[in-house]
């Protein structure tokens, strides 16, 4: 593991290393060991890591020094562990509204915080909160997010990286800079006003209202999303038979087209 020396982001310090395990779990040590400042926002980044990790405990894979991979550590004023949603929420937002003013198409949410262009996936988030009684102690919002890559693992059904969307090749430090700004006012924001967030939130969902193809308890169907809760649970219509379900996370996932090939009678 190779660790270069620290230098500051604005008001934030980035910790950065070449290479290293998983950011999340960087960040976590470094506040389990008292080691960052208390109620200080940082980001640890890296070009590289070995054990990166996604939701639905998946393996989140980037070449080396292409992507962006780094784990954003803030400290809410007052959020009740209850509301914890509004986090995973703004995370999402910051991404969607970055990738949109860089011109990527047709970009959405993926319930509950996947970036997608069309039916392709440019980002992945791990968010993970600590609680301290009633509230939110901080939170680690981890990001990867495919820039300049332009070769993926064919194990991977649908990634896409916005230099294959654009054909541009970026700066990585610059557009680090600018994700990282959008997120941190994003955060801001979310603890003043969570009704007009969570109105954005699903103004830029995925399906919703839609009918795309599911896949709950092993069993495939046509779906349509109605609603996502204050606590993040998704209200999913069977276009066929009408009954609704709520799920909660990884209950259900989104079929994507390259995995449908796998399904009988889509």
């Amino acid at each position: 593991m190779h660790k270069q020396s620290k230098h500051s982001f604005r008001v934030m310090e980035v910790k950065y290393y070449k290479v290293i395990d998983s950011t999340n779990d960087e960040a976590a040590r470094l506040l389990d060991g008292g080691l960052v400042e208390q109620n200080s926002s940082f980001v640890v980044r890296a070009d590289y890591q070995t054990d990166g990790r996604g939701q639905r405990g998946n393996v989140w894979r980037s070449n080396n020094a292409e992507n962006l991979m780094f784990s954003y550590v803030f400290f809410p004023k007052k959020v009740l562990a209850s509301d914890q949603f509004f986090i995973l929420q703004a995370a999402a937002l910051s991404v969607a509204d970055y990738l949109k003013s860089r011109g990527l198409p047709d970009v959405k949410i993926k319930w509950p915080n996947d970036i997608y262009c069309g039916m392709r996936k440019t980002c992945g988030m791990l968010i993970e909160n600590a609680v301290s009684g009633r509230f939110i102690k901080h939170c680690i919002v981890g990001i990867g997010l495919n820039i300049n890559q332009k070769v993926f693992p064919e194990s991977l059904p649908n990634p896409v990286s916005m230099s294959l969307l654009t054909k541009k090749n970026y700066n990585l430090d610059e557009e680090f800079e600018t994700l990282c700004k959008i997120l941190e006012q994003k955060l801001t924001d979310a603890e003043k006003n969570p009704n007009e967030l969570h109105k954005k939130y699903l103004e830029n969902l995925l399906g919703l209202e839609k009918t795309l193809i599911y896949r709950a308890n092993g069993v495939f169907f046509k779906g349509i999303i109605k609603n996502v809760d204050n606590r993040g649970l998704l209200t999913v219509e069977n276009a066929e038979s009408g009954e609704t379900g709520v799920y909660d996370f990884k209950e259900i996932e989104l079929v994507v087209p390259e995995q449908q090939k796998n399904t009988i009678g889509f």
